[in-house]
Parts: structure tokens; C-alpha cells; sequence
């Protein structure tokens, strides 16, 4: 195991708790551990994170802040399904990442470097 530390930074545009921004990561073939959200000292609580794998082979949202415009730490899971396609009560995994990770950003103001993500990831 082997876990690697990435930087993503987004910054934003248009109005006043309005803005939005996006960026995004080439990662093949790991699993995201943890991201911590860093946000611009002047966003807005009004600020909006979604963290997605838009091709996995099918996209889907991992993670999702609304109003907020704290720092802090995040350990998204995804829960785990047994060979009939149910869910196991309980038991929950890292998600998968293959190709992109992106990081989407709206109701916030026009700033540089609005938000900046730490990405922790096991290869």
C-alpha cells in the first residue's frame, strides 16, 4: 500500500455568492482515503463542494458540503453490496477512482484559490 498526497486548488467566478469553479485531478486506479477542504478566508458560508468521479466507468457524486466555509477533514465511504446486489448493513469501503476526480464549487464569491483540497489516495 502505498498512499500518495495531492493538491487541488479551484478558484471561482461570478457574483457574489453566486460564483462557481471547478477543477479536477488525473488519478487512475486508487482509493481516495481522505480530503481535507481548505476554504479562501473570505468565502462565503454559503459555499457549495461536490466531489465526483465523473467516469468510473459511470459518474457519481462521493462527496458533498453545502453552506459551509469551515476547514476541515473528510473521510468519504461508499457502502459495500453483497454478490445479490444488496447493501451490507454496517459495512462500508474507500471509494474507487479511476480516471478523474473533480472538484465542483458554487455558491461562492469570485476569489483565487476559493477552495484548496488536500487528496489523499492509497495506489
Amino acid at each position: 500500500m502505498t498512499i500518495e498526497q495531492h493538491s487541488l486548488k479551484v478558484s471561482t467566478t461570478g457574483s457574489a455568492a453566486s460564483a462557481t469553479g471547478s477543477g479536477s485531478l488525473a488519478l487512475a486506479r486508487c482509493k481516495l482515503l481522505a480530503v481535507y477542504v481548505d476554504y479562501h478566508a473570505s468565502a462565503p458560508a454559503s459555499t457549495d463542494v461536490t466531489i465526483s468521479a465523473p467516469g468510473n466507468p459511470a459518474a457519481r457524486t462521493i462527496l458533498t458540503i453545502t453552506n459551509n466555509a469551515t476547514d476541515g477533514w473528510y473521510f468519504p465511504k461508499e457502502q459495500d453490496m453483497g454478490n445479490t446486489g444488496s447493501a451490507i448493513t454496517g459495512s462500508y469501503s474507500h471509494p474507487l477512482i479511476h480516471n478523474n476526480l473533480l472538484l465542483e464549487i458554487a455558491g461562492a464569491d469570485a476569489l483565487t484559490d476559493c477552495v484548496d483540497a488536500t487528496i489523499f489516495i492509497e495506489v
